[in-house]
């Protein structure tokens, strides 16, 4: 796989990924931070979840997977919208949270949201998932994240970054693994030989787009907790938060 495109997104987390720890298997980035796998996933709530989602809030989580971090959000959430292209992954969760909390689910195109949401949501969330996510795809879902928000609403988006300078040269992975790692040097960096099938985008771009979509970015960020223990430095990843000004 080298395109990051939607056909190859829903062929890997609806039938290739085995998902043996449903999405508990990516602990990668707490590995790389150099701290215990649950005090990051602990972190990680305080940081990207508690300060944007208010009690009883409309929120939408985009791809979750078999639910890592659905239950975070659901607790907190007076209205849960999942949204995935993997129907198998959906039906997981709904399973999976059954008796806790009521979910919405739909199946998306993988670039798009459904349509009578506009307006109503509080937060659209996703982590994970838009690492992989080819650039004219997340374009799309942020002029569908515009529509959806409420006026002051926020987006919590965790993405790739790869140098903003070496984007053109992601066909280089088409060449095979030797020319993927020389890609990965180039574009994120020499810390593993693989590079996670990270999309050809860099923050710099993944903020253009969200203001072309007519959003306002409030912050980009890799790192947080004190002296930035915590984090998402595997493959220099980025959080971005936006808003729709209204």
């Amino acid at each position: 796989m080298t395109t990051n495109s939607v056909a190859e997104n829903l062929r890997m987390w609806d039938q290739v990924h085995a998902w043996e720890e449903d999405g508990d298997e990516w602990k990668g980035q707490a590995v790389v931070c150099g701290v215990p796998y649950e005090a990051w996933k602990e972190a990680l709530v305080e940081r990207l979840i508690e300060p944007y989602l208010q009690p009883g809030a409309a929120v939408m989580e985009i791809a979750p997977g078999h639910g890592r971090w659905t239950g975070y959000l659901g607790e907190r959430a007076g209205r849960l919208i999942l949204v995935d292209l993997s129907p198998s992954c959906l039906e997981h969760c709904r399973k999976r949270y059954a008796g806790r909390f009521d979910l919405e689910t739909h199946v998306t195109d993988g670039s798009s949201l459904p349509p009578g949401l506009d307006g109503q949501l509080d937060l659209v969330w996703s982590f994970d998932s838009f690492v992989h996510i080819h650039p004219r795809d997340i374009a799309n879902y942020m002029r569908h994240f515009r529509r959806v928000l409420k006026p002051g609403g926020l987006a919590v988006i965790h993405h790739a970054n790869r140098a903003h300078h070496t984007l053109w040269m992601a066909g280089m992975r088409r060449w095979g693994p030797q020319w993927t790692y020389l890609y990965r040097v180039l574009s994120i960096g020499a810390q593993e030989r693989l590079d996670g099938w990270r999309s050809p985008i860099s923050g710099r771009l993944f903020a253009r787009l969200a203001h072309e979509a007519g959003l306002e970015v409030v912050e980009q960020f890799q790192r947080w907790g004190e002296g930035g223990r915590y984090g998402v430095p595997r493959h220099n990843d980025l959080v971005t938060v936006m808003r729709n000004p209204g």
